[in-house]
């Protein structure tokens, strides 16, 4: 007996955003390949209201918090830009699982790169690396301004047949 995974891809472009500048330069990037593409682009970020043993208050509303990050990463990425069209999808979980669960929703994943996970997360930061490692769709793994590895929206090009140029 063998067991399927469904896949469905729906035309859309997510990006994992938590507010770093890597996910503020994933969000700049996502935005050039859904724009490329036609597909709708989509900020994810997921939220854990009971990190540490230490319970927030009563008030606190994580999933709000978590969408209100999203919307001021985006502003804080295209600021002085054009604002882009953008779904913004707040989940509970793990980020690396509830990424990885949304990729089967995807056309591509577009994750930036932390790297502060010791040895093995020199280049890729523990959920970029769990996300390009078992992802559903193909992933796209991106370095904040001014790292080494970074790379500028004038760097990502279209040539004369569509194809995307890195």
């Amino acid at each position: 007996m063998t067991t399927e995974t469904q896949i469905v891809k729906t035309g859309r472009v997510m990006v994992a955003v938590d507010g770093s500048p890597a996910s503020l330069e994933a969000l700049r990037v996502g935005r050039r390949l859904a724009g490329l593409s036609g597909d709708r682009l989509v900020g994810v970020t997921a939220w854990q209201p009971f990190r540490h043993g230490v319970l927030p208050p009563a008030s606190a509303h994580p999933e709000e918090f978590a969408e209100d990050l999203v919307s001021n990463c985006v502003i804080a990425a295209f600021r002085g830009g054009v604002m882009p069209e953008i779904d913004i999808v707040a989940v509970e979980g793990d980020p690396a699982d509830s990424l990885i669960a949304l990729s089967r929703e995807a056309s591509l994943l577009v994750v930036g790169s932390r790297g502060h996970a010791g040895l093995s997360g020199v280049l890729l930061g523990s959920v970029s690396n769990a996300c390009a490692a078992h992802a559903l769709c193909p992933v796209l793994v991106v370095h904040a301004p001014g790292s080494v590895a970074a790379f500028s929206e004038s760097d990502l090009l279209a040539d004369r047949a569509g194809a995307v140029t890195l």
